[in-house]
């Protein structure tokens, strides 16, 4: 992970050019701070994160017709209200957004108000395993409209931050096209790879905890998948889909423990109807029982 500071405008045109693209910044703010931490898999992904104090770039025509890549930016926002232009389109970005476009192109941003934070992946159009044609569609649409999809993919950029992996990059690429494909066709999309699977998988783990009747068989058909498939794709991690889930539930429970609250209500929200059951299984895996480790957490 490469860190790397601006605090004007020569300053950052230098950055961007140096992480991703040439751009001129035709707005920026009297005290200008701004950083970029990016990570480079390789030639055809590159994943930052970008804090600036406010600022507006322009990627010319002509800096554009120099483009020596077919890369376009999936931009998560993170914080602070923004506009995004190409070809003529014009989309407003708020906290939650996700967008895409191309670099081959002039765009503009305006990220003048204050607490910009982003997410980007920069990755090649035909590096993300789905046609072109759709990368393309997906530019001209500039939002991307995939909730479930995007958060997959929000959350393995920050549980892989800084692991920069070609299994890491692999994954995201997937998830990437993963989420384009949802956000064009309006249903869910199946992952192609197994990392992009297994992201999937605990991700939809996570959101559900809460649910008793979540078990491995339920996980599986909810994936269009068998349960042995599931067990392959845990093995590696040395834990069955089973014990991933009970894991998930118990470090949840802990979470609540750590901010207050009856017991048996905390044990309910993660899934378990038998506070007896919850006890037990909590103390085998924390060492304590719940009481006690509320005490000392």
């Amino acid at each position: 992970m490469q860190v790397v500071d601006a605090r004007s405008a020569d300053e950052w045109e230098l950055v961007t050019s140096d992480a991703f693209v040439p751009l001129t910044c035709v707005a920026l703010e009297r005290d200008f701070r701004g950083r970029i931490e990016f990570e480079r898999f390789d030639d055809a992904l590159m994943v930052s994160h970008v804090t600036t104090d406010g600022l507006a770039v322009d990627r010319t025509a002509r800096q554009a017709s120099h483009a020596n890549s077919d890369d376009i930016h999936l931009t998560f926002t993170l914080g602070g209200p923004g506009v995004i232009r190409q070809d003529g389109r014009g989309l407003r970005v708020a906290a939650g957004s996700v967008s895409t476009y191309a670099t081959d192109r002039r765009y503009e941003l305006d990220y003048t108000a204050p607490g910009q934070r982003q997410v980007l992946v920069q990755v090649s159009k035909r590096a993300l395993g789905i046609p072109v044609a759709l990368v393309e569609e997906s530019c001209a649409r500039l939002r991307v409209e995939a909730p479930v999809a995007a958060a997959v993919l929000r959350e393995t950029l920050d549980e892989t931050r800084g692991a920069g992996t070609p299994e890491v990059g692999e994954t995201v690429r997937d998830l990437a096209g993963t989420m384009i494909r949802s956000s064009l066709s309006g249903t869910r999309v199946m992952p192609a790879t197994r990392g992009g699977m297994l992201a999937t998988v605990r991700s939809f783990m996570r959101g559900r905890l809460h649910d008793p009747e979540l078990d491995v068989a339920a996980i599986a058909e909810q994936h269009y998948v068998s349960r042995r498939f599931l067990y392959e794709l845990f093995a590696p991690s040395e834990q069955t889909p089973g014990e991933h889930l009970r894991r998930l539930r118990l470090d949840r429970a802990a979470e609540l423990l750590r901010g207050g609250g009856a017991i048996g209500r905390i044990a309910e929200s993660v899934g378990f109807t038998d506070p007896t059951t919850f006890t037990r299984a909590f103390t085998r895996a924390f060492g304590m029982l719940p009481s006690e480790y509320r005490m000392v957490a």
